[in-house]
């Protein structure tokens, strides 16, 4: 589990240095707006930065852990959160 958890991230990461690449090469002409692109640039090389921590991180965790969600009663929930958690996170990593 640990080994697909880690191709996911690299995956990520992967896709992450292809846009940073293409941001790269439209920086490149004479008058273009690089200052424009300067800021999407750092959020791009910063979320690159993570995921590198992020397996780094995953390759020290010893095999199945936080392979499950604790099964604990969330009294913030309506009806003590009986509903499925889930592990999904809105995040727009689009620039535009």
């Amino acid at each position: 589990m640990a080994a697909e958890n880690i191709e996911i991230l690299n995956q990520a990461r992967e896709s992450f240095v292809r846009k940073r690449r293409a941001m790269a090469e439209q920086m490149i002409p004479a008058g273009a707006a690089a200052q424009r692109f300067a800021p999407a640039f750092a959020d791009l090389q910063n979320a690159i930065e993570a995921l590198d921590r992020a397996i780094a991180d995953e390759e020290k965790l010893p095999e199945g852990y936080a392979t499950k969600e604790p099964e604990t009663a969330r009294p913030d929930l309506p009806n003590g959160g009986d509903a499925t958690p889930s592990n999904v996170v809105d995040v727009d990593f689009d620039p535009s």
